[in-house]
């Protein structure tokens, strides 16, 4: 009995051994692996031949390998159909199933990315690539170039960049391309071994990985004309990444408030909107929606149009509240923000109101500087966008507090209805050293088109925008700014709709060119002059 146990505790010990040797994990300890892995050349198929039409090619590497995301790395220019990629020891195996898939005097390259990677530290082969040809030779024509964001200039990795031989306008959202590559993380891309001829151009964020144009979401660039490939062929190529703005439509309607409608769009209408209505409205904008304040207390009828994208007709629904109600419920003015605001003495004090106003009674306004007892004489403006927020301008001394008061009776909103409380707002000024100065200078300028200008912190809302045409320099001057790091971003505004336009394919429309220059850092107390050579900033 003690002799059959250990036999079969030997033969237990032997089967570990053995599934330790056929499965291995990664080591624990020692000296940390730098070296990528590399293919045993000797076990391998051979790279780089001629007049082959394999249905298997299989890569032998020096140490112990891993698989991953084969589905998106591994890529075979021109196109195969159905081959499958799998991982057996150190050994990765190319299956291109019946030869008959394969072009006849066609050159192929298989790019594995970073598909291939070691057991212990996943370092990545480098630069693995197969080529062989059906043909009696081996094209050796390169194109390489950059991808880059068409608004920020900032590199796009991970994007296609895609070649067709069939040179229809149609062929990118219908066909595979025939020859195609992908970006580094650098935005830079090579595509090798090409024949002669004549290409269309595009790139893609392909996000459905089906090599074609056929979402709205997808982000492309293209070359308007054919690009030719030939041995004297040197120039790099840039191509503009863009997303194509979408047909605008009203996604939502939302008139649960009384007095308010709220129309939200599928992105921000930057077309000018054209309302058809007998009803009476104040619109105000905000970002992707648009908001109406209006008086109607039943269902009405509006038209939406915008230029040739956006033609909606909609039948508003009354709001539940009556108006009765919606009086009472609105009756109260809000003023949000109570609390003490650091501001400039060099600009006017902006308060936002809950609602439209559109009048003002000054004699029931008080502005009052500190524990002074006097009231200091204002203008006040509305703000002809949003007429919820109303100006108060008046030279403001510095490192001074101030409180606006607003007595019962003082504002009147767009329903006729008077403010019932006092409603009070304060400030702080602080001292005017505390701000920069910005002169902006520019020179050079192309007189036959606007240059729509945004100056703003990056990621935040500009601080303010320009417009220049028809003349050769231009300058302005931004006084009271705060510290901070700012850019410019400046679009050569081809149709002066005063913003930035992504590019169309189907009309072969580029993205309108836009420079971002970060300028030097604006610091407290200090005037910082700016040059810009509008001549040398859009040379192609």
């Amino acid at each position: 009995m003690l002799r059959r146990t250990i036999v079969l505790l030997g033969s237990l010990l032997l089967l570990l051994t053995l599934w330790q040797c056929a499965n291995p994990i990664s080591p624990t300890g020692g000296p940390r692996d730098e070296q990528p892995p590399r293919i045993d050349s000797t076990r391998s198929t051979p790279n780089m031949q001629t007049n082959f039409r394999p249905q298997e090619i299989e890569l032998t590497f020096d140490e112990w390998v891993k698989l991953e995301q084969a589905n998106q790395q591994v890529v075979i220019s021109p196109p195969v159909q159905g081959y499958e990629v799998s991982l057996k020891g150190k050994t990765v195996t190319v299956d291109l199933g019946d030869e008959d898939t394969l072009r006849t005097n066609v050159t192929y390259v298989i790019q594995f990315g970073e598909a291939v990677k070691d057991l212990t530290e996943s370092n990545p082969a480098e630069d693995l690539r197969f080529v062989f040809s059906t043909g009696p030779y081996i094209d050796s024509l390169e194109l390489s170039g950059q991808v880059l964001d068409a608004y920020t200039a900032e590199p796009v990795p991970q994007t296609l960049v895609m070649l067709y031989d069939n040179l229809a306008d149609t062929v990118f959202r219908t066909t595979k391309p025939f020859y195609f590559g992908r970006t580094n993380e650098e935005g830079q891309f090579r595509i090798s071994n090409l024949r002669p001829g004549q290409y269309k151009l595009t790139a893609l964020e392909d996000a459905d990985a089906n090599y074609r144009f056929n979402q709205v979401a997808e982000r492309i660039a293209f070359q308007a004309e054919p690009i030719t490939i030939s041995p004297d062929t040197s120039a790099r190529i840039s191509l503009r990444l863009f997303r194509e703005e979408l047909p605008l439509q009203v996604q939502e309607v939302d008139s649960s408030r009384w007095g308010l409608l709220k129309l939200t769009f599928n992105r921000p209408p930057t077309e000018e909107l054209n309302l058809l209505t007998e009803e009476t409205y104040l619109p105000t904008g905000r970002a992707d929606s648009l908001i109406l304040w209006h008086q109607v207390a039943s269902r009405w009828p509006l038209i939406i149009t915008a230029d040739t994208t956006l033609r909606d007709t909609l039948t508003v629904p009354a709001a539940p509240a009556s108006r009765a109600t919606a009086q009472e419920a609105i009756a109260t003015f809000n003023i949000p923000g109570e609390s003490p605001l650091k501001h400039s003495p060099a600009k006017p004090l902006r308060i936002g109101f809950s609602r439209p106003i559109t009048a003002v009674d000054t004699s029931l306004v008080s502005l009052l500087q500190d524990t002074l007892p006097d009231r200091l004489p204002i203008r006040w403006e509305i703000d002809s966008t949003d007429q919820r927020i109303l100006s108060v301008r008046r030279g403001l001394k510095e490192n001074a507090n101030y409180r606006l008061e607003f007595l019962p009776g003082a504002v009147t909103d767009y329903w006729g209805i008077a403010s019932t409380d006092t409603l009070q707002r304060r400030w702080t000024t602080v001292d005017i050293k505390n701000f920069g100065n910005l002169q902006i200078r520019y020179t050079n300028a192309d007189t036959s088109i606007q240059y729509h200008i945004r100056l703003l912190v990056k990621g935040q809302e500009p601080v303010a925008t320009f417009n220049y045409e028809g003349q050769g320099s231009y300058s302005d001057e931004v006084k009271s700014l705060a510290p901070g790091d700012y850019q410019l971003e400046i679009i050569e505004d081809l149709n002066r709709n005063d913003r930035w336009d992504a590019g169309k394919y189907d009309t072969k429309r580029q993205p309108e060119r836009v420079f971002i220059r970060t300028l030097e850092t604006l610091r407290a107390n200090w005037d910082l002059e700016v040059d810009v050579d509008l001549g040398t900033l859009f040379e192609s």
